[in-house]
């Protein structure tokens, strides 16, 4: 939905042929960064899920300076599909491992012996 909202922006400006003006004037040329921002934004929104909630407070706060340098948002409707898909992303998260697959109740160790810091089982549940 983000990359949707970037390339909504950015299509207003290249229908209108604009790109004259964008060489002339710093709002032409803040309309095409923040299209570009926002679409990088939402492609690394899906490549980096562990960094999904800054990316989405950064959609959303691109989104919001886009009303005010990229046509009023694209005519709002690219400033509020950034909002929305900036706001799902901080929102929503990967989905927590369901009880079954995480074994029996203290069946791992999380010491850090071996240096890497991965879960290891303990001898005494192995034995059970």
């Amino acid at each position: 939905m983000t990359v949707l909202a970037g390339a909504e922006l950015l299509s207003i400006p290249f229908a209108l042929d604009a790109f004259p003006w964008l060489i002339r004037s710093v709002e032409a040329g803040m309309a095409h960064l923040i299209s570009v921002l926002i679409i990088v934004l939402g492609v690394l929104i899906l490549v980096q899920p562990a960094q999904r909630v800054l990316l989405g407070v950064l959609a959303v706060v691109l989104s919001i300076v886009s009303i005010l340098y990229a046509n009023v948002g694209g005519f709002l409707l690219g400033a509020v599909l950034g909002l929305v898909g900036g706001a799902l992303a901080a929102a929503w998260g990967p989905e927590a491992p369901s009880p079954e697959s995480r074994g029996p109740r203290g069946s791992e160790d999380r010491s850090d012996a071996g240096g890497a810091g991965e879960l290891r089982r303990t001898a005494a549940v192995e034995e059970r």
